[in-house]
């Protein structure tokens, strides 16, 4: 006869290897996304790397970027080291990742999560951007938080109060993740109520929409309390007049109204910058002559205002955003403006502030791959990058081929469609929000491409059999 007590003991002992197995889960997978950092010896530096340093260390709001990125840093840094802001970094992603995955398909395997990881890691701009001492990771973070609001199905008070931390965090670490998380919830709200009528009625926006614009308060008190002003972004008059003078609408609008006003672009309108980078930071430039980045706001707001109130400009601006969208779509490259002899030098902003706040690591910086180590093996990611993109657009291909054969898409269950709609309705959004209000940067979009990968590896681990016993009937002559 079994005893109670017996009973009990082998229930406590089956429920404590669970826990640990979700202990070692949770402790380890973060380890699998940032092995681009561990290849190249040290995480990986962006030329605003050291103004985000900065800014976390010293309590300076910088007038073109948020303070919030720079205080994530400050809270997981130990005082000494960047090594574990990465770590955080890719816990979060691939605690969202692995929720979301759940979703999708109920009886995921730790095995089959990490079987997603792992090419994720290295060949696509997952790994790459988790490793990076920069927000672009938090795009996803985003999106994926705002995911699990609406559709989780079993949320826990612990639930809700971690995605929306998550969510009100990334929204405030850079600027187009507000936009772009907006758009994207009002686009999945229309398609997906379309697509999955019976069970998207019963989804609450109304959460996610009032977290979102909390977030926006959260923000404003922070630079209140640190900096004195309540404005979240201190410089989107200078971006948005940067995107205006890459589309050509900028010269057009002064062209013709110059005649009548005295904007204070007027007297350069024949000798502008070439383009949002000479504008932005050549101290020699227009900008810097009208007050730099703070001093300028109120002259430039007002070309901007009239601009876009002039239905000839504005016509050409929607114009300029779409064709926009197309190209930033394309713009996939790994590693933009991680490889540069520049960051090894002493006067680089990145060089700089470690040398300043983590001398205990600056060998380490130095000796990294990106900087050229003791051996002079350079960060090299050509073949990567090649590799990513076979699977990248070969998992655009393979998508739409799915969606657009009934019979194929049958198998993929109401929920992984939703996980995918949504997710891929996230990446145009990011790409039309950056391509209208920034510019064209492969930065900006190869940060969140690689969720079509995702999505791909999801759909062939989860019902890949049914599929392809389907293409097998659907192409085998009678």
């Amino acid at each position: 006869m079994i005893k109670f007590e017996n009973v009990i003991f082998m229930r406590n002992l089956n429920l404590g290897n669970l826990k640990l197995k979700q202990f070692l889960f949770y402790f380890i997978t973060p380890f699998i996304l940032i092995l681009p950092a561990i290849y190249n010896g040290y995480p990986l530096v962006y030329s605003d790397t050291g103004t985000y340093l900065r800014s976390g260390i010293e309590l300076i709001i910088p007038p073109d970027r948020p303070i919030m990125y720079g205080l994530f840093i400050q809270c997981f840094d130990l005082n000494f080291t960047l090594w574990p802001v990465i770590y955080v970094q890719s816990f979060f992603t691939t605690f969202l990742l692995w929720n979301i995955s759940k979703v999708a398909f109920p009886s995921f395997s730790y095995l089959k999560f990490i079987i997603i990881l792992l090419p994720l890691s290295f060949f696509s701009g997952l790994g790459w951007y988790v490793s990076q001492l920069m927000p672009d990771i938090f795009t996803f973070i985003a999106i994926g938080s705002l995911f699990l609001l609406l559709f989780q199905s079993k949320k826990s008070i612990l639930n809700y109060v971690i995605y929306s931390v998550l969510l009100i965090l990334s929204v405030n670490v850079h600027f187009s993740n507000f936009p772009i998380v907006l758009l994207t919830l009002f686009v999945s709200f229309f398609i997906l109520r379309y697509y999955l009528k019976s069970k998207q009625r019963t989804v609450n926006f109304i959460l996610p929409i009032s977290i979102l614009f909390f977030s926006l308060i959260i923000g404003s008190l922070t630079n209140l309390k640190i900096g004195n002003t309540v404005k979240i972004n201190q410089g989107s008059h200078v971006y948005l007049m940067g995107k205006m003078l890459d589309s050509g609408v900028l010269k057009s609008f002064l062209d013709d109204k110059c005649k009548n006003n005295n904007y204070v672009l007027c007297a350069c309108k024949d000798s502008l910058p070439k383009d949002n980078r000479e504008l932005l930071w050549s101290y020699y430039g227009p900008l810097y002559k009208h007050g730099g980045w703070e001093n300028s706001s109120k002259e430039y707001t007002k070309i901007l205002t009239d601009l876009l109130t002039s239905p000839k400009h504005l016509s050409l601006v929607v114009y300029n955003s779409f064709t926009s969208t197309l190209t930033q779509l394309f713009q996939n490259d790994l590693g933009s403006g991680l490889i540069s002899e520049w960051y090894r030098a002493e006067d680089s902003p990145p060089s700089i502030e470690i040398k300043k706040h983590y001398q205990f690591e600056l060998n380490q910086y130095y000796q990294s791959r990106q900087n050229g180590n003791l051996w002079g093996q350079e960060l090299k990611i050509d073949s990567t990058n090649f590799i990513y993109k076979v699977l990248l657009y070969l998992s655009i291909f393979i998508l739409i081929l799915l969606f657009s054969i009934k019979k194929l898409s049958t198998h993929i269950n109401d929920s992984l469609k939703g996980v995918i709609i949504f997710l891929c309705v996230s990446v145009v959004s990011n790409a039309f929000i950056v391509a209208s209000l920034a510019n064209i940067y492969d930065r900006l979009q190869a940060r969140i491409s690689w969720i079509f990968i995702f999505s791909i590896l999801l759909i062939f681990l989860s019902c890949g059999k049914k599929i392809l016993l389907e293409l097998r009937h659907l192409y085998t002559p009678n």
